[in-house]
């Protein structure tokens, strides 16, 4: 338990020492996402309306042509051809807007155009008793680029910021775990100290190695004519 909360106070100082570059990196992010955001908007959207007649009926009250001549229905089966990115909508009493959303204005442009030439054609293939609806193109479909709602920019700028603070995150653990810091060593005989100094301040430093001292006691015996070194001089050879 003590570990997680020296590791937890420890993240705490991190977070806090890096703060600033924290803070910078998210509003860099959230400024990306936004920028991002307004230029690359969804789609190019291109509009035409289109002016639908039902055929009159000769009596009052009387269904001409049934459902089949209703704006509901011819929208319905154009859209069958058409089932991404078109949408036909009615706009005033019997005038429907067709638009077309596609990535490009001149992909757009063509999306409706053709939408709108089905519109018609299927308008003039209708026949109940002699009587035909008809259609007829009030505004040629016209390109026009897409803009990024608000929204959208908003939500944008939110996960770049959000994305731009958990790099300043990663980047400070990185950079307090590449800091070496002091070790410090306890204090005592042998430890601290210098390599030959201060362990060794208990004792004096040996001049001579035993098998030195011995080596110059047996050649001065030797010199000396006596036997080897550690025999009593009474001892006989």
């Amino acid at each position: 338990m003590s570990q997680q909360t020296s590791g937890l106070s420890r993240f705490v100082q991190i977070i806090g020492r890096y703060s600033v570059l924290i803070g910078l990196m998210a509003l860099l992010g959230g400024l990306a996402g936004a920028v991002l955001a307004a230029l690359h908007p969804p789609g190019s959207t291109s509009r035409a309306l289109v002016l639908f007649a039902a055929p009159s009926c000769p009596a009052e009250g009387a269904i001409c042509g049934g459902p089949m001549f209703s704006p509901k229905y011819i929208r319905a089966a154009v859209l069958k051809e058409f089932p991404n990115g078109v949408q036909i909508e009615p706009v005033t009493g019997s005038v429907m807007s067709v638009s077309a959303t596609a990535g490009t204005m001149a992909q757009a442009e063509a999306n409706a155009d053709a939408a709108v030439r089905s519109y018609v054609a299927y308008v003039g293939s209708l026949d109940y008793l002699g009587e035909q609806p008809s259609a007829r193109v009030l505004e040629p479909a016209m390109a026009a680029a897409g803009t990024t709602p608000p929204k959208q920019v908003f939500g944008d700028a939110l996960l770049g910021a959000v994305f731009g603070a958990l790099a300043g995150v990663i980047t400070a653990l990185a950079s307090s775990r590449s800091t070496i810091e002091p070790v410090a060593l306890p204090r005592g005989p042998g430890v601290g100290g210098s390599f030959w100094g201060a362990g060794q301040e208990d004792r004096p430093a040996p001049t001579k190695t035993p098998l030195q001292q011995l080596a110059q006691e047996y050649m001065a015996r030797r010199a000396a004519g006596d036997g080897p070194p550690g025999r009593s001089e009474a001892e006989p050879g």
